[in-house]
């Protein structure tokens, strides 16, 4: 990784070993800001994680086909590819006990949390929970997002500890031993720490506001941090609610009477429907995250909020945490299955029919918010030579919002699984007056 310091020349600022690299495409996670996500995606190692922006989606997929290639050949050459891991947990149940797990080379954080939680006796999903790391004394904390990969993490930090000369070594014998079984001085010790989702935010910003970190401010170490001040307010928003509220995190079921939206729901729509035609990028540039998170946290005491003073990305960006925080997604974790093989059938009147049958299995509420959804996405696709934002570009934004898996998988299903919901929240788009009815269209 490396500093331009002139049109030829560079300044390497560290290196990163391939096997012990990622990547995903969580971007709004990692980076907060007007990044596409059709043109990025994250890129990490222990401990660090960036977005990569290309200049076409072109480009972003040749380099990230030939980055994920590589970074498989290299963790077949790893050694060993798998070690003992010590997983603390804490906040769960009413004291603090310990498991140690067999952890190959590609397990990512999630996968981890699913074996703790296996073995620990534990119900539960790894949405339910965070994984943390501790480095040593003078380091804070941090939590992991869920695609990183903790052996790498581990031992990243193990060749650190070791003696000056061999920590660059492909394989060295001194990591067996003491190295991995958990025997080193606490300030050598890479410790990792199972915390619920809640909690564990709730701790990281109390212990922001109370403590003092030393870091090294290398891009090794400071890049995964959100730090207070500054960096705190451009964080990104928490895919969790920080404390159960009135609209965040919680079932449509429970916050719509009578099967009617919640008015701060109804609001946001209505706004979108209004403006979002007539704005360029809406659904794709972020609005500001301080402003956000405060909105968030007063629509979730129950305030009363006047979104028409605020800009439009920022009742956007609220729209599409709310969305991510709906436990199972919108259209439903359980049955992601049968929507991604919908794609897979014959005409364009298979694809509808069977699109009725699934959203026929979700509960009504659901399918109230899913009209309104797509009422605003028609009204946006219509107007797309205006706003940049055709029903492709649409799907790519709001997606990964609608439904992801019930469980984490590896970054090539990841990848494709994405892909296959872009192009059917692509479908429901361009189709959705056949879908749901023309008077989707007078919704508002």
């Amino acid at each position: 990784i490396s500093a331009g310091r002139s049109h030829s020349h560079f300044k390497l600022k560290c290196q990163a070993r391939l096997c012990e690299m990622w990547t995903a495409f969580c971007t709004e996670e990692v980076c907060e800001g007007s990044t596409d996500p059709e043109r990025s995606f994250v890129l990490g190692w222990p401990t660090t994680n960036c977005v990569a922006n290309f200049r076409s989606a072109e480009q972003k997929e040749t380099w990230l086909s030939f980055l994920q290639s590589r970074i498989r050949e290299e963790k077949e050459k790893d050694y060993p590819k798998s070690i003992p891991l010590k997983i603390i947990a804490k906040d769960v149940g009413t004291c603090a006990y310990s498991k140690t797990l067999s952890v190959t080379n590609v397990d990512t954080a999630n996968d981890v949390i699913l074996m703790a939680l296996q073995q620990l006796g534990i119900n539960g999903s790894e949405k339910d929970y965070k994984l943390w790391v501790i480095s040593g004394r003078e380091d804070a904390p941090y939590p992991l997002i869920g695609h990183e990969y903790p052996f790498g993490i581990k031992m990243s930090h193990i060749r650190d500890a070791m003696p000056h000369g061999s920590k660059h070594c492909a394989c060295p014998r001194q990591l067996q031993g003491s190295f991995l079984t958990e025997q080193l001085p606490q300030e050598l010790q890479c410790q990792f720490v199972l915390k619920p989702s809640r909690l564990a935010v709730c701790q990281q910003l109390n212990d922001l506001s109370q403590k003092s970190f030393k870091r090294k401010r290398s891009i090794i170490n400071w890049a995964f941090w959100r730090g207070p001040g500054a960096h705190l307010d451009n964080a990104p928003l928490s895919s969790t609610s920080t404390a159960p509220g009135k609209l965040f995190g919680l079932l449509l079921t429970a916050i719509c009477e009578d099967d009617n939206l919640p008015k701060p729901l109804l609001d946001m729509l209505s706004l979108l429907y209004q403006e979002g035609p007539s704005t360029e990028g809406i659904f794709r540039r972020s609005g500001s995250a301080k402003t956000c998170k405060e909105l968030k946290e007063k629509l979730d005491s129950g305030a009363e909020v006047d979104l028409a003073c605020e800009s439009i990305f920022v009742t956007a960006s609220l729209f599409k945490d709310f969305l991510r925080n709906i436990p199972g997604s919108i259209l439903s974790s359980q049955l992601c299955d049968k929507w991604v093989s919908v794609m897979d059938q014959g005409n364009n009147e298979e694809k509808i029919k069977s699109i009725q049958r699934l959203i026929e299995q979700l509960p009504r509420a659901n399918v109230v918010l899913l009209r309104y959804i797509f009422g605003v996405l028609h009204g946006i696709e219509m107007r797309s030579e205006e706003n940049q934002m055709n029903a492709f570009n649409l799907a790519i934004c709001i997606a990964p919002s609608l439904l992801w898996p019930p469980v984490s998988s590896t970054p090539d299903i990841e990848s494709e699984f994405a892909k296959k919901i872009s192009s059917l929240v692509q479908f429901l788009t361009e189709n959705c007056c056949r879908i749901f009815g023309e008077e989707i269209t007078s919704l508002f």
